[in-house]
């Protein structure tokens, strides 16, 4: 088995694909055109499949089949009904013909394995569905790599600079249909991604539609005599505002093109047949005007990803373009305007993507328990005729910075024999090496260069039994050891307070593949006779923050008639978790108690927008804004601080009712990815509002923290040794869990510091007099027998008098039993509604 090798760059709006050979990457062309592309749209006409640019030539006819921008509906229910064949298609089925179609472009040999690159900030739903449609392309291995580390990867390798000195770059990749944007420390040896944010549903697309809102339709609408035409061109409810939309976005995309070069470009639409013919003339300028808020959109996403790692743009040697759209002029302008940065276009920004993925291809071994060739059949059948061939792992770096590079070969059974390794341009030479089973040498690389090298294998009595020709090490070329999760992967768990929070399992920008084993405890009673059910719920998103902004990747429910017998509260619960590269999650529950165990692997690859549940999450924090603001008087008086906050939750609460009013807007049936960007906005909207309500609520959570703790070391002395132990067992770790900004977590803390601190108070007896007092001055209406508690009172005084406080604890136990409603213990667990703790 070889490496991958081959690498595809599968984007919106335009699609590639690339092979690393030879310490090189050579991009396959496009046979129409012999471009380096392929439009990524797929068109349906008279029983024929039209990929590509014949199908793209479609959409100046206004031809209803033909279907682009699928990549934005990745991981949908989307379904895009096809007229022609009467049937409906999903984005996965409409990616994996591009994919298919790309494979055409290779004359002499057809891949089994592939890296397929996904925007940073896709989700694993996404992920996952990008995964699936290069399996039904026929693919039996599918890597994903993330596209800003492809595009590292390209710009690195073909770049000459010196990397003697660490350097911060940011990755700026505005494509067709997604934006990322990801923070990258290199040096002479090291390429690695810190960090990154994204949206997926703003990119070239979305500027074009733009131009269509606010350029085209507004001209539109006077011939026409009709109001609301973007929404009816949006929504496509008829063919006409179908065909109409489809023409319109081709000249937008054209138009946008040619704005790059031009200062004013003219285009004519004709009308119902020539009823009408309209002229639009649009200058550079005007096209500015419209995109500029869709520019400040990734301008604030670059801000908050140098705040969140507490860079400023001092700190960054460069921005380098990557994605169609970065031919703008004003993106470039822009953003030198904004951050005083070095803007980098050096690399062409269509093709990074693939030659990236590529690069990283050509270091990624193919995995034989996936990929079988008929190379390896025959090799097979030749291992069984020849009793002397010999089962030889060979494990070397590709791609080094080093000027000498190990190399170790390693004989499955008993092996004792001789190796040789030479240099092709004979200025290396091991001679004859004996060893036995495993053989290790360093190898001299040559700078800057390809180093290709041959082994052979001999036996004892020196007959050949291996020989490779073909051993390719690259001095100077970057590769990356793995690829960072985007985001944190959540378990969400009952707290002791009636609700739930969030528990990180993985970590943003952890490298996968990722494993780990969690305990945990029953938070409630499971009765086998009952509807009990045990929920095990997995998020992706941010940990610490409300789980209606996380998305559900992951969803085990063990009903208690599954179990063999009742689960008591308070019993052990074993999660083990595991993530692969490409995102599998692997979910394993095991209860010892009841010797239950269940197993499930997550890979979905479409996601469901509950439209009231949606709508729930927002009517939630609307209210609870509205609460925040009501308890404000006068603004006028109120702290800078405070009415910086205050007008934070206005804006935040404008934004929510904004997305509620589209929300209703939106038709069950309607044909685009609305739902999905509002879906964006809403997450990101709560992830504000949590992050304001969450820091002051840490703070105030800090400071019960000390005080309870403060409380507690002031009692240590009369504690036990047991108790004093506990105490350090709380306090364990405080910088971190102090530091963690997790509400839930700093709660708890201080819940066992104030139960310590009861238990301790109250082993002195005469602790128990000022419990009597808050017994003796309740209304005597509240206990079930008043002639009763008034002879207890009598007792209890008498006690209090002779600091018998024995007797005023048995008084205590009596009233309490008296009392109509008992207090309620503030450190008894509540009930879980997951069954999780």
């Amino acid at each position: 088995m070889g490496n991958i090798n081959f690498g595809i760059d599968l984007g919106t709006t335009n699609s590639g694909i690339s092979k690393f050979a030879d310490g090189k990457v050579n991009i396959y062309k496009n046979p129409v055109g012999f471009s380096d592309t392929l439009p990524s749209i797929v068109a349906y006409k008279k029983g024929r499949i039209l990929i590509g640019d014949k199908a793209r030539e479609l959409l100046k006819s206004a031809h209803l089949d033909v279907f682009s921008s699928f990549k934005r509906k990745m991981g949908t229910e989307h379904l895009y009904d096809v007229a022609d064949i009467d049937q409906k298609k999903t984005p996965v089925e409409l990616s994996a013909m591009i994919l298919k179609e790309l494979q055409s472009f290779i004359p002499d040999e057809k891949p089994q394995s592939i890296v397929i690159t996904i925007p940073a900030s896709f989700d694993t739903v996404q992920s996952n569905a990008t995964k699936k449609a290069g399996l039904l392309a026929g693919f039996q291995q599918v890597v994903l790599l993330q596209e800003p580390i492809a595009a590292c990867l390209a710009y690195a390798n073909i770049q000459t600079q010196d990397q003697a000195q660490e350097k911060n770059w940011l990755v700026y990749d505005f494509g067709g249909g997604t934006f990322d944007v990801a923070l990258v420390k290199i040096n002479e040896r090291e390429l690695k991604i810190i960090d990154h944010e994204g949206n997926n549903f703003l990119g070239g697309v979305d500027l074009d539609h733009l131009v269509i809102e606010h350029l085209f339709v507004p001209k539109i609408e006077k011939i026409l005599n009709e109001d609301s035409l973007f929404k009816k061109l949006m929504s496509k409810e008829n063919s006409f505002y179908a065909k109409l939309y489809y023409e319109l976005l081709y000249k937008a995309e054209e138009i946008k093109k040619e704005l790059s070069v031009k200062d004013i470009v003219n285009t004519e639409l004709e009308l119902n047949d020539g009823d009408h013919y309209i002229d639009f003339e649009i200058s550079r300028s005007d096209f500015n005007k419209v995109i500029s808020p869709k520019v400040d959109e990734t301008v604030t996403l670059i801000r908050k990803l140098l705040e969140e790692n507490s860079k400023s743009s001092d700190d960054i040697e460069r921005i380098i373009l990557v994605g169609g759209t970065t031919y703008i002029p004003y993106i470039r302008e822009h953003l030198r305007e904004i951050f005083g940065i070095t803007v980098d276009n050096s690399i062409d920004p269509t093709t990074a993507v693939m030659v990236g993925a590529a690069y990283f291809a050509g270091t990624k071994e193919e995995n034989s328990d996936l990929v079988k060739t008929e190379n390896d059949v025959k090799s097979e059948n030749k291992e069984t005729q020849n009793s002397n061939t010999i089962n030889l792992k060979l494990i070397y770096e590709v791609n080094t910075q080093d000027d000498e590079e190990l190399f170790v070969g390693n004989i499955e059974g008993d092996f004792e024999g001789y190796y040789r390794i030479t240099r092709k341009d004979g200025g290396f030479d091991t001679g004859l090496m004996s060893f036995k089973n495993k053989f290790s040498e360093f190898v001299k690389i040559l700078p800057k260069q390809i180093n290709q090298f041959n082994l052979t294998v001999l036996d004892q009595s020196q007959t050949v039994v291996f020989e490779q020709n073909d051993i390719s090490i690259n001095h100077g070329i970057y590769n990356i050891s793995g690829q960072p999760l985007p985001n944190d992967i959540c378990l969400e768990v009952d707290d002791n307070f009636g609700s739930t929070y969030l528990e990180r399992i993985f970590k943003k920008n952890d490298i996968l593949p990722l494993t780990k084993t969690i305990y945990k405890t029953t938070s409630k009673n499971f009765n086998k006779d009952a509807d009990d059910k045990l929920i095990i719920n997995i998020l992706e998103g941010k940990t610490a923050t409300l789980p209606a902004s996380n998305m559900g990747i992951g969803y085990i429910e063990i009903n208690s008639r599954d179990l063999p017998i009742n689960l008591l509260k308070g019993m052990d619960i074993e999660l083990k978790f595991s993530m692969s590269e490409s995102r599998d999650l692997s979910v394993s529950v095991y209860i010892s108690s009841v010797d239950f165990e269940k197993k499930d692997v997550f890979n979905p690859h479409t996601k469901h927008i509950n439209k009231d549940k949606f709508q729930e999450d927002i009517d939630k924090v609307i209210d609870e804004i509205e609460t925040e603001l009501s308890y404000v008087d006068n603004v006028d008086e109120a702290d800078p601080e405070d009415i910086s906050v205050l007008v934070n939750f206005k804006n935040i609460k404008d934004e929510l009712f904004k997305i509620k009013f589209d929300l209703i807007e939106i038709e069950e049936d309607e044909q685009t990815e609305r739902i999905f960007q509002l879906d964006e906005r809403k997450r990101r909207a709560l992830q504000e509002y949590d992050k304001i309500v969450r820091f002051r609520d840490v703070i105030y959570e800090i400071e019960e923290y000390k005080r309870s703790r403060s409380e507690m070391e002031d009692l240590l002395e009369n504690a036990t040794q047991r108790q004093r132990e506990q105490f350090q067992k709380i306090i364990k770790d405080e910088k971190i869990f102090l530091e963690s900004n997790e509400k839930s977590l700093i709660k708890r803390k201080t819940r066992e510091l104030d139960k310590l601190h009861t238990d301790i108070y109250y082993q002195k007896d005469e602790s128990y007099a000022s419990l009597y007092y808050f017994y003796k001055y309740r209304d005597i209406d509240e206990y079930k027998d008043s002639k009763k508690a008034s002879k207890l009172f009598e007792a209890g005084d008498k006690a209090m008098e002779n600091n018998n406080f024995k007797e005023v604890k048995y008084v205590i136990q009596g009233l309490y039993d008296l009392l109509k409603v008992k207090p309620k213990n503030p450190f008894e667990d509540t009930d879980g509604n997951l069954g999780l703790k």
